[in-house]
């Protein structure tokens, strides 16, 4: 009974001492320690932290941005883009849209007040027209391809999912990049060809004071190109240089531009690309629906006569015997 008494105390005494070694022998937890860490020191100095620099490497490859292993601006940009620049175009061209309605609720389609003539007067040539429409049918691909790029991870992959909606926007975004270079030289030759009569007067004064007779019956006089069109001519030739210079740059990146470069060419693409946008929703509705007579002349290249004596009067009076002589040659043709 005393054997059983001391070995029971000996394991008593025993199994503290044992917990208190397995106690003393463990690690303490990995929080708990305060080692630092080799790469701490590091990766502060790439990111620029602590006063360092902008995180610049020595590198045995030489180019543009090979010593740049961070680009902490380039995360800034995509923030910047994601949480303002989208939400904020969406929101300007959405107003656009709206304008547009209301437009068309308030005041109606345009009609030719005094109806259809017989006459018709050759507004537009044949070239003029050839023109034209090149560069509206590259700029309609352009405006759709880049609002998919810009708005297709809101609408066009959840619509169609991330597989679908992924491989539609690299198609758009390769139809973008080759129709670029082709609208820059078209835009080019449109300004050429349309900057006669596109020079702003006096006269454009008075009909953008006058809401160019939009709203009531009053008469607004104006020569080939109201202040409106003229107004759109060099929004096209202005936005529409940074446009395409802005999108040169981000098409080629292979003429020494950086990084940084190419997000500031890139956020003017976007703002002019916003802006020449907006401008062309209205130019596009008055040119098509709004008004009576308004689409046939880019169409075919000949307006009515009472259309061009009513939005065009100055410029009717120069050619109204051009309208009289094709009335007259048209009526011997019936004739015959």
């Amino acid at each position: 009974m005393n054997k059983i008494m001391l070995l029971l105390l000996c394991l008593m005494l025993f199994v503290p001492g044992v917990q208190a070694a397995d106690q003393t022998a463990a690690p303490p937890p990995l929080a708990a320690q305060n080692v630092p860490s080799p790469g701490v020191d590091l990766w502060n100095e790439i990111r620029g932290r602590d006063g360092t620099d902008t995180g610049q490497i020595r590198t045995q490859v030489q180019g543009v941005d090979t010593g740049v292993l961070i680009n902490k601006q380039g995360q800034d940009w995509r923030e910047y883009r994601m949480e303002k620049l989208i939400p904020n175009a969406a929101i300007v061209l959405g107003l656009v849209a709206l304008a547009i309605i209301v437009f068309r609720l308030v005041r109606g389609k345009i009609p030719i007040r005094a109806g259809r003539s017989d006459h018709k007067i050759k507004r537009f040539s044949t070239l003029q027209r050839y023109v034209h429409w090149t560069t509206a049918i590259l700029f309609v691909a352009l405006a759709i391809t880049g609002m998919v790029l810009m708005f297709g991870r809101h609408i066009v992959i959840p619509v169609f999912g991330a597989e679908i909606g992924g491989t539609l926007t690299y198609l758009f975004k390769r139809i973008h990049d080759f129709a670029g270079p082709a609208f820059a030289v078209s835009l080019v030759v449109l300004v050429i060809t349309f900057m006669k009569g596109n020079m702003p007067k006096l006269l454009d004064l008075k009909w953008l004071a006058k809401g160019g007779g939009l709203f009531g019956d009053k008469h607004v006089s104006a020569e080939c190109y109201n202040a409106g069109e003229k107004g759109w001519y060099w929004i096209a030739a202005i936005v529409g240089a940074f446009v395409v210079v802005s999108g040169l740059v981000l098409d080629f990146p292979n003429f020494e531009q950086g990084r940084n470069v190419m997000t500031w060419y890139h956020w003017i693409h976007s703002i002019a690309g916003v802006v020449i946008m907006s401008a062309a929703m209205g130019h596009i509705y008055m040119g098509t629906v709004a008004m009576e007579g308004a689409f046939e002349a880019m169409a075919t290249g000949y307006c009515d006569a009472n259309w061009a004596k009513e939005h065009h009067d100055l410029w009717y009076e120069e050619m109204k015997d051009q309208a009289e002589s094709d009335g007259m040659s048209a009526a011997r043709q019936k004739t015959v």
